[in-house]
């Protein structure tokens, strides 16, 4: 494994980004949609993505303020290669604790139920499943427990 960095996303990401998400989606033969796509990004958005190697975009998480202090964690995407490593979990703790020292009192993240990888990383991150509706399950964490 070469070496890698999980650092917030630059304007020059974004296209990396929206592909690596393509390429996820496409693995779960699940569609892309455009209000989903990480290259889409709001200004209120905070965004990380992983870098590998040679400037290559590996991982990508982002957290969006929310209602009621409940933040939205979204674009949650790893590629193939470098699940396994804790990238995912570095990424979704970092997203969490900028939730945190933005306000949050909790964190939400709706999850295609085809993503069996991302359900069970939350759900060892101390997120709990509240609702499934369709083919997505939402989990919620109260952030006071974030270190």
């Amino acid at each position: 494994m070469t070496t890698y960095w999980v650092r917030p996303a630059r304007p020059n990401d974004l296209k990396a980004v929206r592909e690596l998400a393509r390429r996820v989606r496409r693995e779960f033969h699940l569609a892309v949609r455009g209000a989903e796509q990480p290259g889409s990004v709001r200004v209120a958005d905070l965004l990380w993505v992983v870098e590998a190697g040679r400037s290559e975009i590996v991982g990508c998480c982002g957290v969006r303020e929310g209602d009621s202090g409940t933040w939205e964690l979204h674009s949650l995407f790893l590629a193939p290669d470098w699940r396994g490593f804790g990238l995912g979990r570095s990424l979704v703790e970092r997203a969490l604790r900028s939730a945190q020292e933005g306000g949050a009192l909790a964190a939400a993240c709706w999850v295609p139920s085809e993503f069996a990888e991302a359900t069970a990383l939350l759900r060892s991150l101390g997120f709990r499943e509240e609702v499934a509706e369709r083919s997505q399950c939402r989990f919620v964490r109260t952030l006071s427990q974030v270190s």
